[in-house]
Formats: C-alpha cells, sequence, structure tokens
C-alpha cells in the first residue's frame, strides 16, 4: 500500500470514528430531551396523590353551587367538568360550608378566604395547600381573579372609592386574599352619594370591608352591596342597575367589550370536606371523575 493510500485509510478511519462519536452523543442527547419531556408531561398531569383506606367512608355527596355562580363557573372550566355527578346545589359559600359540615361524605368547592374551619378542611390539590404563596406563584392549580365592572361613566364618589380599592385598600384586600399590588396612601376627594355594587357572594365579603373602611375615610359616601351571583352582577352592570359589578369568573368576551372591569384581588378555589374525611390531598383529575359521576363512593379513589 502506498502512503498516500496509508494516509487515506487512516484519516477515513478517524472519520467513520468521529461521526460514529457524533451519532452516538446525538442519540443520547435525544434519549434526555425525550426522558426531560416525558417527565414535563407526567408533572403536567399532575403529582401522585396518595390516598388513604376509604373503605369506611360512604357515597359521595358531592356538593356544586348554583349555576350564574362564578366559583362554580372557574371551578367547573378549571378542572375540565360538566358537573353531572352533582347530588346537592348550594346557592352561597354559607350553604356549601354547612353542607359539608354536616354530612362526613360530603364535598364541595368555596372561595379560598372564606374557609373557616366550621367543620371543614380544605384539602390539597395535586399536592399543592392553597396558600398566599401558592396563589401569588400561581401554583396552586385552581386559582382565579376578583374582579369589579363597571359600564360607561363612573359618578364622582365611584371613581372615588375604586381610587380607594386601588391604593390604601389593598392593604384590606390582603386580610382576604393575595392583593394585586402594595398599598398606597389615598386621599380622598370627599364626593358625595351612593354606589350600589351587586354580585358575587365570594367577592362581598372583601368589597363589604372595604366599602365599611373606605366610608370611615369618607363619611359623605354610601356604598351598598348586594350579593347574588357573578352573573347577575355582571348582567346589572351592563344593564344599569348597580354602579359596580362584583364577579369571581373570568368575563365573556363580549362582557370584556362592554364593560370596563378592575382585577382587584387574587384567590383560590378550595376544595373542602368534612373534618372527619381522612383525606388530605386530592388530584384535578380525582376531582373530575367525582364531578363526572365516574367516581360515586369515597372507596373509588385511587
Amino acid at each position: 500500500m502506498t502512503k498516500y493510500k496509508c494516509e487515506r485509510t487512516y484519516i477515513d478511519s478517524n472519520i467513520d470514528r468521529s461521526c460514529k462519536r457524533d451519532r452516538y452523543w446525538k442519540m443520547i442527547g435525544k434519549f434526555l430531551a425525550m426522558t426531560a419531556l416525558g417527565s414535563l408531561l407526567l408533572t403536567g398531569c399532575g403529582a401522585k396523590v396518595d390516598v388513604p383506606d376509604m373503605s369506611s367512608m360512604g357515597t359521595i355527596n358531592v356538593v356544586s353551587r348554583e349555576e350564574g355562580s362564578g366559583t362554580k363557573t372557574e371551578f367547573d372550566n378549571l378542572v375540565g367538568t360538566d358537573a353531572t355527578g352533582t347530588n346537592t346545589v348550594a346557592d352561597s359559600t354559607d350553604k356549601v360550608i354547612s353542607e359539608v359540615a354536616s354530612d362526613k361524605n360530603a364535598i364541595g368547592y368555596i372561595a379560598y378566604s372564606a374557609e373557616n374551619n366550621s367543620g371543614v378542611k380544605a384539602l390539597d390539590v395535586d399536592g399543592v395547600a392553597p396558600d398566599a404563596a401558592s396563589i401569588e406563584k400561581d401554583k396552586y392549580p385552581l386559582c382565579r381573579d376578583y374582579i369589579l365592572v363597571y359600564n360607561g361613566e363612573l359618578s364622582a364618589v365611584a371613581k372615588d372609592f375604586m381610587a380607594y380599592v386601588k391604593s390604601a385598600g389593598q392593604a384590606v384586600v390582603a386580610d382576604y386574599c393575595v392583593p394585586v399590588k402594595k398599598s398606597e396612601t389615598f386621599l380622598s376627594d370627599k364626593s358625595g352619594g351612593t354606589v350600589e355594587i351587586h354580585g358575587s357572594t365570594s367577592a362581598a365579603p372583601i368589597v363589604s370591608k372595604l366599602a365599611e373602611e373606605y366610608m370611615k375615610i369618607n363619611p359623605a359616601a354610601k356604598i351598598l352591596v348586594t350579593e347574588s351571583d357573578s352573573t347577575q352582577g355582571l348582567d346589572d352592570a351592563l344593564q344599569g342597575r348597580c354602579d359596580l359589578g362584583m364577579s369571581s369568573r373570568s368575563l365573556q368576551p363580549y362582557e370584556s367589550e362592554l364593560l370596563t372591569s378592575y382585577v382587584f384581588g387574587r384567590d383560590a378555589i378550595a376544595v373542602i370536606v368534612n373534618s372527619e374525611n381522612t383525606l388530605s390531598d386530592i388530584s384535578v383529575d380525582m376531582l373530575k371523575k367525582i364531578y363526572d359521576k365516574k367516581y360515586t363512593a369515597w372507596s373509588d379513589l385511587r
């Protein structure tokens, strides 16, 4: 073999080995990428939940809110359920708590800010507890906003109240849920008059406290808060039956187009069970199967 051929063979051999090494590392890279993607997809499906022995429990009493409730709309959307498994309909937060507290086999959902430990307990969802940190960082799976809306131009006193909500009022919001900004100094213009606010029973306790604290600063104002539900509050604002509407659900496209909205706080939907229930964590998938009537007994959970 000539010197040239030997050199060429040597070079070709090294190139071949180099190509094989490149192909090897590309295969390893693809494998690692696929493994990471698989892990990510599994994580997206929800964390593994440890279910205790539920054999002593009975048929699940599935409690839902009424049609029109913002909490129901957000819960159904976030869980992806049609709620056909509902056994009991409650038309307020207090009634959900009362129903679950009186029945050890019941499950329901409420605003996290309304949970008061009176015979019920909030479950972790996919291994995440509903608290200020998980809500603020959007790690808890069932987060939602509280919104104030209005149609057209606000009266002077309603503008002043909204200025309070966006500034010093955020300190009040922080006592109930996660505020959207830091509290700031507020100087009222002392406008007089009445402001009618209608809507969400979940948002109402926060807005009522905001109204109470604002009227201490501006005694010339009278703020009246009426509970109904989010849809009714939005409709009332659209129809001019109130100055401000309260919603605990996202607005529909046509509502967003016709109404001016302001998110004043961020909360979570807490899943609650009776205090005697030994379950402490539940997955979104389990919730869907319960509310879709695929799981009808507590012993079905797995």
